[in-house]
C-alpha cells in the first residue's frame, strides 16, 4: 500500500493536492492500492471527495481513523433534527438560525455552505452573550466535537465523537502571549483498551502514521508530499519504506536558484537526515540533476512527472475556439508575477483588441485585490476577468487559444501540462522547473527567457494574429504528450512500486 501524506484536502487546493489526485488516480487505473492521508480534522471532508473524482476508499484521515469513521454512511442533519428544546424559538435563514429564549439569544444554527440547510455547526451563548460552546457536525450526519469557549472568547477544551456518542479524544488549549489557543495536551480514549497522551499535535500524527502502517498487514510505502507537515512525522514511520516528493524549488525564491542555499525546512531531511529517505521524487529531469550535484548518490533521486494526461478522444480546432481567448491556471501571487502578465496583457490588448485574458485560481485577498486595482488602472477591465478557483476545466481548456505563464519559479506548473493536452499552445517563461520539459519553441508554443517583456508580448500577438500558425502549435501541442502520458508516468514510477 502507498501512503501520500498531507496536511488536508480542501475544497480549493493548491498543486500539492491536485498532483496527489492525479497519482491516486493513475494507480487505481494500474492496479496499485494507495491512499491520501490527512491529519487535519474536516467535517465536510467527505463531501470534497466526490467533488474531484475521489472515493472514499481512497483517503484516511486521521480523525477517521481513531473514530473509525473513513467509511461511515450516515445522513444529513437539518435543524429538526438537533431536538431543540420545545420551548425555544427557532429564526428563519438560508445561512444560518437564531435560537431564542423568549428575548434571549441562547444559540445559533449555522449551516454548510452550498448545501440546503445541512447543519454545519451549533453555536451556544451565555446570558451575557459570550460565546460558550460551539457544536460543529460532520455532513455525514453526527456531532463530531464540542469545543469549549472561556470568557476571554478563546477555545480551552475539545472533545471529539463518534457517530454513537461515544468520546474517543479530547484536546486541551493554554493561552499564549498573544492570547490565542496553542494546543498543550491530546488524550487519545480508550484507543485498543489504553489512554494515550500527546503533547502536540505532530507527535499524535506520527502515532497515528505507526497505527495505520500497522494495520495493513502489508509492505507500505509513505511519500511525504507537504513538506512542512509531512517530513518528520513520515521519518518516524517504522518499518516502512519512505520517499520525500518535492513539490517545489529546494532553493527559496530570491536566492540563486541553482547554487543558492537549501530551503531552510529541507536543510535536515538533506543532510542528516538524508539516508533514512528511501527516495527523494522531483517533477523535472532538469531539478534531479541539480540536487544530484548538491546531495551526490547516498539516496534515489527520481524525477516523475506530477501531471499523467490521456490523449484526448476529440481535437478541438481553434477556428472553434473563442477569438483571442488567453487564460492563466494557478495560484495568484508575486512568485507567479501576476502584476506583470497583467501589464504584458494590455499591450497585447493594445494590439489585438478581440484578446482576453481569465485567471482561474486564488491568492491572498491583499494580493488579488492589488491585482483588479491595477486592470482597472490599465483602462483594461473589461478584458480581464479573475473567475476564482474552479474544479473541472476541460471546457475552458477547450475554448482557449493560449496559455500565458509568466512565473519565475516553481516545481513544475501542473496546469500547463493539462492545457497542452487540451491542445493549447503555451506562451510562458523559461523559468526554474518545468517549461523547458513541456515547451519547444515552434512546436507546441513560445519559451520566452526569464522576464523579457517585450518577447513575451510580441509572441503572444503573432500567434493571435496568425490563425495558421496558433492550428500548427495547437496540433504540435495534441502530438507531443508522450513525455506527459499516463504511461510515460507510470513507467517513471516503476522503480519506486517496484522496490515495495
Amino acid at each position: 500500500m502507498f501512503f501520500f501524506v498531507n496536511q488536508y484536502l480542501l475544497s480549493s487546493n493548491s498543486s500539492v493536492e491536485h498532483a496527489e489526485i492525479k497519482r491516486l488516480k493513475l494507480f487505481a487505473k494500474n492496479g496499485v492500492a494507495a491512499k491520501l492521508v490527512t491529519r487535519d480534522f474536516d467535517p465536510v471532508l467527505h463531501h470534497t471527495l466526490p467533488r474531484f473524482g475521489l472515493k472514499d476508499t481512497q483517503l484516511v484521515n486521521m480523525y477517521d481513523f481513531f473514530a473509525n469513521t473513513t467509511d461511515y454512511q450516515g445522513q444529513p442533519l437539518h435543524t429538526a433534527d438537533l431536538h431543540l428544546p420545545f420551548d425555544y424559538q427557532v429564526g428563519t435563514g438560508n445561512n444560518s438560525r437564531e435560537v431564542k429564549d423568549g428575548q434571549r439569544l441562547v444559540g445559533e444554527v449555522f449551516f454548510a455552505g452550498g448545501t440546503v440547510g445541512e447543519v454545519n455547526r451549533v453555536d451556544w451563548y451565555d446570558p451575557a452573550g459570550n460565546l460558550t460552546l460551539r457544536e460543529r457536525y460532520d455532513l455525514r450526519g453526527f456531532k463530531a466535537v464540542d469545543q469549549f469557549f472561556g470568557q476571554d472568547g478563546q477555545m480551552y477544551f475539545e472533545r471529539y465523537y463518534r457517530p454513537n456518542g461515544t468520546m474517543y479524544m479530547e484536546r486541551y488549549y493554554v493561552q499564549s502571549v498573544q492570547n490565542t489557543p496553542i494546543n498543550s495536551l491530546n488524550v487519545l480514549r480508550n484507543y485498543q483498551g489504553q489512554d494515550y497522551y500527546f503533547d502536540n499535535l505532530d507527535d499524535l500524527f506520527v502515532f497515528f502514521l505507526n497505527e495505520l502502517n500497522k494495520s495493513t498487514n502489508t509492505p507500505n510505502a509513505f511519500i511525504a508530499d507537504r513538506p512542512a507537515i509531512a517530513i518528520q512525522p513520515v521519518l518516524q514511520v517504522d518499518n516502512a519504506k519512505k520517499y520525500l516528493w518535492l513539490p517545489i524549488n529546494h532553493v527559496d525564491d530570491g536566492q540563486n536558484l541553482l547554487n543558492g542555499p537549501v530551503n531552510g525546512m529541507l536543510q535536515g531531511p538533506f543532510t542528516s537526515e538524508l539516508k533514512k529517505w528511501d527516495g527523494i521524487i522531483v517533477m523535472t529531469d532538469q531539478q534531479a540533476r541539480n540536487l544530484r550535484h548538491r546531495l551526490g548518490e547516498a539516496v534515489p533521486i527520481m524525477p516523475i512527472n506530477g501531471t499523467p494526461v490521456s490523449q484526448p478522444e476529440n481535437r478541438v480546432a481553434m477556428s472553434a475556439r473563442t477569438p483571442g481567448q488567453l487564460i492563466y491556471v494557478g495560484r495568484l501571487g508575486e512568485d507567479k508575477q501576476i502584476s506583470q502578465l497583467l501589464t504584458m496583457f494590455a499591450a497585447i490588448h493594445q494590439q489585438v483588441p478581440t484578446s482576453r485574458l481569465t485567471l482561474y485560481g486564488y491568492g491572498p485577498a491583499e494580493d488579488v485585490k492589488r491585482y483588479k486595482d491595477q486592470v482597472k488602472q490599465a483602462g483594461i477591465a473589461g478584458f480581464v476577468n479573475f473567475v476564482g478557483y474552479q474544479v473541472g476545466l476541460d471546457q475552458v481548456y477547450d475554448q482557449a487559444q493560449l496559455f500565458v505563464d509568466a512565473s519565475r519559479i516553481d516545481a513544475q506548473p501542473l496546469a500547463m501540462g493539462e492545457a497542452l493536452s487540451h491542445g493549447v499552445p503555451v506562451v510562458t517563461y523559461d523559468y526554474l522547473y518545468g517549461p523547458a520539459s513541456m515547451i519547444e519553441s515552434g512546436v507546441n508554443g513560445e519559451l520566452i527567457p526569464l522576464n523579457d517583456q517585450k518577447k513575451f508580448v510580441s509572441a503572444a500577438v503573432r500567434l493571435l494574429k496568425d490563425a495558421q500558425e496558433l492550428q500548427k502549435l495547437s496540433t504540435g501541442a495534441y502530438n507531443h504528450l508522450d513525455a506527459l502520458s499516463d504511461t510515460t508516468t507510470w513507467q517513471q514510477w516503476a522503480p519506486v512500486v517496484g522496490n515495495n
